[in-house]
């Protein structure tokens, strides 16, 4: 009988486009009916990063993993198997991950995509967990890419003001000896496909009107029903934390050090502290500098975590996300 590995976190890496974009930059150059206060209040974004000519969400991803390779000490040809989590991928075939794969370099192993919206990194975590703890790879590389400007309206001040671009990408390992209190511990994955008009990405492909609208209409950019997407969001949320408490006490864990959140709105955020009673300084957030960033949010603020101090080897995270699906996940792990 095949015994479970133990499968860590080894590496981490991010990468953000060169152009930022602010709040007044964008109100500006879109002429739209918003400013930098009504932006921030509303959203607690002040800018975001949006991909510049030859930037895709397969270029971002690569250079991320390039970077988490390297802080992981590992060399292309050692990985194993990579997922990409994307709604904005730069083909519908072939799979962005199978570019990642081709321009890191690999040698000829498992590569494809996965989406699950803002959820969609902490569920290719799970499936990169699984083949590792298995013994199916080695190392596994997970990767949460987007290009979400390429997907806005960007005279619609609802939506535009609060998705940016990035990429994030974490190596998984399991090494032949670790601490029995270090690696991921539990993650958990949902769906409600009964509520999959509040937030909608179309593609060529998509009917038009699209499926599932109550009041018919065409779909050509984002879609999101943005109260109804709040009052989701932070019960979710609210949801997601009081579990991983009661993980930490069944699994004799230590209460977790940080929470890091899908970054969507600071409202949001705040609404489900308030909630659980988590102060402030043991939440990660960086939305201010990046606005929305789907898939990609999460990996982003845990590698700015790791290399700003806000977390150490040694520490437990609660990593939580909600998205379109609707989908809503969590991971509890010990780095």
């Amino acid at each position: 009988m095949n015994t479970l590995c133990r499968v860590v976190i080894a590496g981490t890496g991010r990468c953000l486009p060169a152009r930022q974009v602010t709040n007044d930059e964008l109100a500006e150059s879109l002429q739209l009916d918003t400013s930098d206060e009504w932006i921030r209040t509303r959203t607690g974004i002040r800018s975001r990063c949006f991909a510049g000519p030859g930037e895709t969400a397969a270029t971002l991803g690569t250079e991320a993993a390039r970077r988490a390779l390297q802080s992981a000490g590992l060399r292309p040809e050692e990985i194993d198997v990579i997922i990409c989590a994307t709604v904005t991928p730069d083909l519908m075939c072939p799979a962005t991950a199978c570019l990642i794969q081709a321009a890191l370099g690999c040698r000829p192993i498992p590569a494809f995509d996965l989406s699950a919206a803002c959820s969609g990194f902490l569920y290719a975590l799970a499936v990169g967990h699984q083949f590792v703890q298995t013994g199916m790879a080695r190392q596994a590389l997970v990767v949460g890419t987007e290009v979400l400007s390429r997907a806005m309206d960007l005279t619609d001040r609802g939506s535009c003001i609060l998705f940016g671009d990035g990429a994030g990408a974490v190596l998984l390992s399991a090494p032949p000896s670790v601490n029995p209190q270090r690696g991921i511990h539990r993650i958990r994955l949902y769906a409600d496909g009964s509520r999959q008009e509040l937030i909608q990405v179309p593609s060529r492909v998509t009917p038009q009107p699209p499926p599932g609208l109550s009041v018919p209409q065409r779909l050509d950019f984002i879609r999101l029903v943005g109260r109804e997407v709040f009052r989701f969001a932070v019960t979710r949320m609210i949801e997601l934390i009081q579990q991983a408490e009661r993980d930490c006490q069944e699994l004799g864990l230590p209460p977790f050090d940080l929470l890091i959140p899908h970054q969507v709105n600071q409202r949001i955020i705040d609404a489900a502290l308030e909630a659980t009673h988590i102060p402030p300084s043991k939440v990660m957030v960086n939305l201010d500098k990046y606005g929305n960033t789907s898939a990609a949010s999460i990996p982003i603020a845990l590698d700015e975590a790791l290399e700003t101090g806000r977390c150490r080897p040694g520490d437990t995270l609660l990593l939580v996300a909600f998205g379109g699906g609707l989908t809503w996940s969590s991971a509890l792990l010990t780095l």
